[in-house]
């Protein structure tokens, strides 16, 4: 493995090539300029990796000829926001170049790079998150990826089934994908130098011999490829954006306390006004109201379900935020009913039962 200065403290990058032409999407202009849901496809991905405090800077990687990003996304470049028009022939080679525009922007071996498509305009800043999270301490790094649900089946070539292919163990890669800078340059080169088809950078960092961490992503986080997809994405941003919400409201003995409590557990803090703030977790919400006596007749239960029980029970150890706050948790269960469970007591004594999401398996 490669070795990092010791006592520094890692940085996180978003590096977004963006200079391919789209030539299968059918858009009459590159794709990650085509209007989605009244803005270009990139700047609904740009605004989601904004969200995503834990980045330091999001490079995106334009065609040396490019003349619509800045007239598309006006204001983008400033301390987070970093242009950079050196992108190459293939995605590779737009990464590696995007790589050494890090280097050149004082980025080091031992800083994190999430590599991330611009045609995944439905990520999601929880999903980029619970990347983070997983890889933060990891040797080698990884990418979210969703296992496969569906049969697989092997064209003869002539739009005829030539046999059916085993899905176990089988995931399909998105993005971010997350590596140190010290690996996958080298890694990319290493690939570019052999002449070798590196679609993603996990393969290229595999070839090295490296196995790269497999994280659970959300199904919405798909690639925006073809003409039928654009109004499948246009569909869910404007979901996002009008959908009707139900919103339990939540007392706090401290209002002060369990605002960052809640935001120390994973959830963000829509907004904090007089005595009431409102947290979301993806589609989960709630309002947090300022309440001096809580009623002991019955307990207050919320359910919550997440994609990675495991690692947000590892982040509450890690944290140490039971010990912190004084308030009651039990490990994850798996249940007789196949489900897998834990507990958590908020420091106004209201319960919550948070879940591993159940996968449909056919």
């Amino acid at each position: 493995m490669n070795s990092y200065t010791v006592g520094v403290e890692p940085r996180c990058f978003a590096l977004v090539p963006c200079a391919g032409t789209g030539s299968r999407s059918g858009a009459l202009t590159a794709k990650q300029y085509a209007p989605v849901a009244g803005q270009p496809l990139v700047a609904h991905t740009l605004q989601a990796l904004a969200r995503v405090d834990r980045l330091a800077a999001t490079l995106v990687v334009l065609a040396p000829d490019d003349d619509h990003f800045d007239d598309a996304l006006p204001g983008f470049a400033g301390a987070r926001g970093w242009v950079a028009r050196v992108g190459g022939a293939s995605r590779a080679e737009s990464v590696a170049n995007g790589l050494a525009e890090l280097v050149a922007r004082g980025a080091q071996p031992q800083d994190w790079v999430l590599v991330h498509d611009a045609a995944r305009c439905l990520v999601r800043a929880d999903a980029v998150d619970r990347l983070i999270d997983a890889c933060a301490n990891d040797e080698v790094g990884g990418l979210l990826a969703l296992p496969l649900a569906d049969t697989l089946k092997q064209a003869d070539g002539q739009d005829r089934v030539a046999g059916t292919v085993d899905r176990e163990a089988k995931w399909a890669a998105q993005t971010p994908q997350m590596f140190r800078l010290g690996l996958l340059q080298p890694a990319l080169r290493a690939a570019l130098d052999a002449g070798a088809t590196i679609t993603d950078e996990a393969s290229a960092v595999e070839a090295l011999g490296h196995p790269p961490k497999l994280v659970r992503g959300d199904w919405e986080n798909f690639k925006v490829t073809f003409p039928p997809d654009f109004a499948l994405a246009e569909r869910l941003l404007q979901t996002r954006g009008r959908a009707a919400e139900l919103r339990p409201s939540l007392p706090a003995r401290d209002f002060v306390l369990c605002q960052q409590f809640y935001a120390d557990l994973g959830f963000t803090r829509e907004f904090s006004q007089g005595g009431l703030a409102g947290f979301t977790w993806g589609p989960a919400a709630f309002v947090l109201r300022a309440a001096s006596e809580v009623a002991p007749a019955e307990p207050l239960v919320m359910h919550l379900t997440l994609a990675d029980l495991d690692a947000f029970w590892a982040r509450l150890q890690r944290d140490g935020l039971a010990e912190r706050y004084g308030v009651a948790v039990e490990p994850p269960v798996q249940r007789a009913w196949g489900r897998s469970d834990m507990t958590l007591t908020d420091p106004s004594g209201v319960l919550w039962r948070i879940a591993q999401r159940l996968e449909t398996a056919e």
